[in-house]
């Protein structure tokens, strides 16, 4: 109990640090990339930069080492969430559908410095995740919004006691995900909140059993 205490408490810290002002804690070249991709983002797949340093700020306090991001787009949030690994040592894997996107955001991760970091993947997430080796501590998932629920039955078992599991738009989206939405907030084996660091919304889930 004292350790789902710890976890809540550091995304309580995460919450507040990502809904104060822009402190950027990496390179200049690196916050134009990520304001470049933004910009370029004309159908509106990334994250906003509210739930980018969210993310960052997550998995520095929570230590997290081994993640998985589900639907990966132009590579913005697997930036975000790659700055975050260099600073605890650990790595992402990121899988995007599209194959076009995912070289793309292969080409984002280079130019951030990140490709020690940060494997892009390109294919089908549910063929993919099998082919993963070991548990995760970290997954974050912004694919298909009406898949959520098959991903969820998908990872839970491959997540490690203590691990995070995340969900975007689920609060603009949610009529898309009533299943899904449901069942992270009745699952025993999770404690959830959901949180605003953008209009989008986000759910913060740990695996407590």
């Amino acid at each position: 109990m004292r350790r789902a205490r710890l976890t809540c408490a550091a995304i309580a810290i995460a919450i507040v640090a990502a809904l104060a002002r822009p402190v950027y804690a990496q390179p200049a070249d690196v916050v134009r990339l990520l304001q470049e991709i933004k910009a370029a983002d004309a159908d509106q797949l990334a994250v906003s930069e509210e739930d980018g340093r969210f993310l960052r700020v997550l998995i520095a306090s929570s230590g997290a080492k081994h993640a998985l991001e589900i639907g990966g787009a132009f590579g913005y949030s697997a930036i975000w969430m790659g700055l975050a690994l260099r600073e605890t040592g650990g790595r992402l894997t990121t899988i995007e559908y599209d194959a076009a996107r995912a070289k793309l955001a292969a080409a984002h991760v280079r130019a951030a410095g990140l490709a020690d970091v940060v494997t892009v993947i390109a294919g089908d997430a549910f063929a993919e995740i099998p082919r993963l080796e070991g548990a995760l501590d970290f997954v974050f998932l912004d694919a298909w919004k009406r898949d959520y629920k098959r991903f969820l039955d998908l990872m839970l078992p491959r997540l490690a006691p203590r691990g995070l599991f995340l969900a975007h738009n689920v609060v603009n989206k949610q009529s898309e995900m009533r299943d899904f939405l449901d069942a992270i907030k009745t699952d025993p084996r999770l404690f959830t909140t959901i949180v605003t660091p953008s209009s989008e919304g986000m759910s913060v889930s740990v695996k407590v059993k």
